[in-house]
């Protein structure tokens, strides 16, 4: 219900999800979330500088992120609060 409405929310559980399984790049989560590049752009900045998710540059314009503990613990409150209010 409110993470399906909010794009924002929706995009941050959905990105931590994709994070906690593997490090990821952006074309991929781009591709499983469906949302904006806007969005998911502003959602990955936000997520690393609050310390949720690491940007790895390895390389000429190849990057990886990967989800943080601080990033685990946020999932696991988020996964907590989408239970909540099914």
């Amino acid at each position: 219900m409110i993470f399906e409405r909010n794009k924002e929310i929706y995009c941050i559980f959905e990105v931590l999800r994709i994070l906690v399984k593997k490090k990821s790049k952006y074309s991929f989560m781009f591709k499983q979330t469906r949302v904006s590049h806007t969005t998911l752009q502003s959602v990955l900045r936000d997520l690393v500088l609050k310390g949720f998710v690491k940007k790895q540059d390895i390389g000429h314009m190849n990057v990886d992120y990967e989800i943080t503990e601080k990033g685990k613990r946020l999932l696991s409150l988020l996964t907590e609060m989408k239970n909540l209010v099914k």
